[in-house]
């Protein structure tokens, strides 16, 4: 069986990738932030270790013990406003690892898969797509974009896959977003949502199934079988629907049904935050679709996540006949 090296696997995006792949892939994953005890308990079909993507050696003595046929690299610093105060922290994990990785997995030619931002873009000529310029406005969304440039120099065939703002159920160490509103409706917290910033949000499991499609390409067997080049370069894994903060907790109240929740509407502008925030950074993800990326609706994705069943829709009358 083919092995899966992946970086950040006790993240939230990384356990949703281990916990498909395990299905075809002997799954390799590294973690760093946790307690080594609750990986291991977390973790228990995969093999984890603890490594310090910063420290190259130990980088490369990983890659050469591991020898993965692929390697999909989530671990990153991903809160922009700690990134703003940790400008030197935040390039060691977000440029300097991801270059170096993708270094090694060139030095191998294995499959390579970087996991970057919707934010390397400034917010006021959505929707992106991937040959658009480049103008972020954050120290994390300036080291995603240095680092998209420096992998793509050091790897041509590595993929770099921007991301948008994901979702979905908990992990055995992190939540997403949702937890947070979910959390806030049940107990009738005041939940204040930016009304005027929008995203295309998707579901974790969708971006994991297109991030897992995209590592497959590259695998010899693969291109063999299906005839067609692997994916490489920069691709948009955006979900199908651009939608603003309060719009998206709105459906959230809607679909999980929660009548104490006190959703507050409110601009960017009116709470000052570390980094700056762009007002749209909605991806066209086109070409990922087209590649087969296939996301979950927002509403169809929302209720399996929350566990509700939604109304099916009335019969047409060719399906009565």
């Amino acid at each position: 069986m083919r092995r899966l090296l992946i970086t950040g696997v006790s993240g939230f995006l990384g356990w949703n990738i281990a916990r498909l792949a395990r299905h075809e892939w002997d799954v390799m994953g590294t973690y760093f932030s946790v307690k080594r005890q609750i990986a291991q308990t977390a973790f228990t079909a995969i093999d984890t270790g603890r490594i310090d993507l910063t420290d190259f050696r130990e980088m490369r003595e990983m890659m050469a013990m591991v020898k993965p046929h692929a390697v999909i690299h989530t671990a990153a610093l991903t809160d922009p406003n700690y990134c703003e105060t940790h400008a030197d922290e935040s390039f060691r994990i977000n440029v300097e690892a991801a270059r170096n990785l993708a270094g090694l997995c060139g030095d191998r030619e294995i499959p390579f898969v970087f996991t970057s931002t919707d934010l390397v873009f400034d917010g006021t000529q959505a929707p992106y797509r991937e040959d658009d310029p480049i103008t972020p406005i954050s120290v994390y969304g300036e080291h995603k974009a240095q680092a998209e440039m420096e992998i793509l120099e050091r790897y041509a065939l590595a993929a770099v896959c921007r991301m948008p703002l994901m979702f979905g159920r908990r992990s055995p160490s992190h939540v997403s977003f949702l937890q947070w509103m979910v959390d806030k409706m049940e107990r009738g917290d005041r939940l204040p949502l930016f009304k005027d910033e929008y995203r295309t949000p998707v579901d974790a499991e969708s971006a994991a199934r297109g991030l897992l499609m995209i590592a497959r390409s590259a695998l010899p067997e693969t291109q063999e079988e299906e005839e067609r080049p692997p994916i490489s370069g920069r691709l948009h894994l955006g979900g199908p629907e651009r939608i603003s903060r309060y719009e998206f907790g709105l459906l959230v109240q809607e679909i999980g049904q929660f009548p104490n929740a006190r959703i507050d509407p409110v601009n960017l502008g009116d709470i000052t935050l570390a980094a700056a925030r762009p007002p749209d950074v909605s991806l066209d993800s086109s070409r990922a679709r087209k590649l087969g990326y296939d996301p979950l609706p927002l509403r169809a994705a929302l209720a399996q996540i929350l566990n509700i069943t939604l109304p099916q829709p009335p019969a047409t009358d060719e399906e009565d006949s």
